[in-house]
C-alpha cells in the first residue's frame, strides 16, 4: 500500500488502518508538526488501574487494565531470584560497570560498580544471565557518555534502561508488547530510584514513526529475536525515532542471522565492525545454572544512523503498516 507523504494525509490514512487505541496514539506525532489534532494518549495517561508497588503508574490505562486482581501481583521479590525466576549469585552479577542483584539482596559491595536491583516479574525477562542481555549491558556501559535519551525496545525487566540511567543517560523510553513486562520494568525503575521523569513505558501499539522524541533518540537497544527485528513495521518504529548519528544496538540474534539484519536496516545504517561481538552461554556467568541447558551462541550488531531527509517519511509510513 502506498501512503502519500503529505503529513495530514499520512495521519488520517494510518488512523483509519489501525485500531481505536492505535489511532489515538498516532496523533501525538502530528501535534509536533503543528497540526491541530487532539492527543488522546496523553489524556489516557492521567488514569491507570495497576499502580506499581510504592508509587503511581504512568502506563496508559488500556495497557494495564485488569492485569492484577486483589491479592495477586505481577511482581514479587527474593534475595536470589529475579526476572523470570533467574538465579543470581548472592554477590550479584558483575557486568561492565554494574552489579545486578535480586531485589531483597542485602549484599553490600565495596567497589565502584553501580548496583541494579531487580524484582521477579511475569514477562520481566532480562537479568544478565542470558548472553544477549550481557552483550547489551556491556555495550551500554561502554557508550553512554551522559545526557542521552535511550530507546529500550523490548525492555522486559527494564535492566538495560536502569543501566543506561546509572551511566548518566538523561531519560529512557522502554517499549514492550507484554503489558506485564511494562509494569515490571516500571517497578524496577522505581526500585532503583528513577521516577516517570526519567523513564516512560510504552506498549508497541503506542510507538509511532517520529513520535518518541522531537529530535530523535540518541541510543537504541533492541534485544529481540530475529523474527521481530526484521519486520518492516519494527524497522520503521526504530529507525524513524533515531536522530541522525544515533547508535543502534541489535541483539537477540544468532551469528548466522546478522546478514539478514544488515539487509533489513542497511539503507539507514553504517555498521560499526569493532562493536560487533559474540558470546556463548558457557561464557556467560549464571546462564547454565538458570536455564538448565546450553542456550548457545549469540551476537550483537551495532550501527550508526546515517543522515536522512524528508523523502524517508513516505518510506517509513509505508513500512509502519506493513
Amino acid at each position: 500500500m502506498m501512503i502519500a507523504p503529505n503529513q495530514l494525509q499520512f495521519s488520517v490514512t494510518l488512523c483509519c488502518l489501525l485500531s481505536f487505541q492505535q489511532s489515538d496514539a498516532f496523533v501525538s506525532r502530528f501535534e509536533r508538526a503543528n497540526l491541530n489534532v487532539f492527543s488522546w494518549r496523553n489524556v489516557s495517561r492521567l488514569h491507570n488501574s495497576a499502580p506499581p508497588q510504592g508509587g503511581s503508574s504512568k502506563l496508559t490505562e488500556w495497557v494495564v487494565e485488569n492485569l492484577e486482581s486483589e491479592g495477586s501481583s505481577i511482581t514479587s521479590s527474593s534475595t536470589i531470584k529475579a526476572g523470570e525466576n533467574d538465579s543470581l549469585p548472592e554477590s550479584g552479577l558483575c557486568i561492565g560497570k554494574v552489579r545486578i542483584l535480586a531485589a531483597d539482596s542485602s549484599f553490600e559491595a565495596v567497589d565502584d560498580l553501580q548496583p541494579i536491583k531487580l524484582l521477579i516479574g511475569r514477562n520481566g525477562w532480562g537479568t544478565g544471565v542470558h548472553p544477549t542481555t550481557r552483550l547489551c549491558l556491556e555495550w551500554i556501559c561502554d557508550v553512554v557518555q551522559g545526557g542521552e535519551t535511550l530507546l529500550d525496545y523490548g525492555c522486559g525487566s527494564g535492566v538495560l534502561s536502569i543501566a543506561a540511567l546509572h551511566m548518566g543517560a538523561a531519560r529512557s523510553v522502554g517499549v514492550d508488547v507484554e503489558a506485564e513486562a511494562l509494569v515490571t520494568a516500571e517497578r524496577n525503575l522505581q526500585l532503583n530510584g528513577y521516577d516517570e521523569g526519567r523513564f516512560e513505558g510504552l506498549h508497541t501499539r503506542e510507538v509511532l514513526p517520529y513520535d518518541i522524541c522531537p529530535t530523535g533518540v540518541d541510543l537504541v537497544v533492541a534485544n529481540i529475536l530475529i523474527g521481530q527485528l526484521v519486520r518492516p513495521s519494527m524497522v520503521a518504529a526504530i529507525v524513524s525515532n533515531m536522530a541522525a548519528g544515533a547508535l543502534l544496538c541489535l541483539s537477540g540474534i544468532r551469528p548466522n542471522e546478522v546478514d539478514s539484519l544488515k539487509q533489513a536496516y542497511g539503507v539507514y545504517m553504517e555498521w560499526i565492525d569493532d562493536q560487533y561481538a559474540e558470546l556463548s552461554a558457557t561464557e556467560t556467568e549464571g546462564s547454565l545454572e538458570s536455564y538448565g541447558f546450553d542456550c548457545g551462541r549469540w551476537a550483537r550488531l551495532v550501527g550508526r544512523k546515517v543522515s536522512t531527509n524528508d523523502r524517508d517519511i513516505e518510506a517509513m509510513s509505508e513500512l509502519a503498516v506493513s
